[in-house]
């Protein structure tokens, strides 16, 4: 298990994205999203939110089977936030799976998303939008703060590894920051 942490524009810890780790590597190495999805809510309900949030909320990585067989509502609502892989296809199912969490008090996020995301219709159940810093320009998150905007969710801005990204993605309206 490890874990990243969410600071807040003030550079406050609002939470941590729980991440699985099959060995010693930085990263997930297993082909398999449903493994690290199900082994990092196994970990948590083992371990605790409270041991491995300090009593933030946890960000879990939710594929389409997890969210459909309601795996994340063995943790508690109000300190887990549900993040929605890019991977998972917003149909019917999944809209459904997301009201009934967002319902019972879980927060909602989607993860990753791009500019044309196919998860678009999802925006109105989202409180959260990652948007990766890396992976689009700064016209492409102007772009989705001006259309999504604060009115809507609130932004995260992730894989900002610098204090000038820090400061760029404050200064153009990201409420919420995670780095490496």
């Amino acid at each position: 298990m490890a874990r990243q942490a969410i600071l807040t524009k003030d550079e406050k810890v609002f939470g941590y994205e729980l991440l699985f780790r099959n060995g010693v590597e930085s990263y997930f190495c297993a082909p398999d999203s449903e493994i690290a999805s199900r082994s990092t809510l196994d970990t948590s309900m083992l371990l605790g939110l409270d041991v491995l949030c300090d009593g933030r909320r946890a960000f879990i990585n939710c594929t389409r089977d997890t969210l459909l067989k309601d795996y994340v509502t063995l943790l508690p609502a109000n300190q887990t936030v549900v993040e929605v892989l890019e991977s998972v296809e917003p149909d019917d199912f999944v809209m459904a799976a997301c009201l009934r969490l967002k319902e019972a008090g879980y927060m909602i996020a989607l993860d990753d998303f791009a500019p044309n995301d196919p998860r678009m219709s999802m925006i109105d159940l989202a409180d959260i939008i990652k948007v990766d810093f890396l992976e689009t320009t700064a016209e492409q998150r102007g772009a989705m703060l001006k259309r999504i905007g604060p009115w809507r969710c609130r932004m995260l801005a992730e894989k900002v590894e610098t204090r000038e990204d820090f400061h760029s993605a404050r200064n153009s309206g990201f409420v919420y920051f995670q780095g490496f």
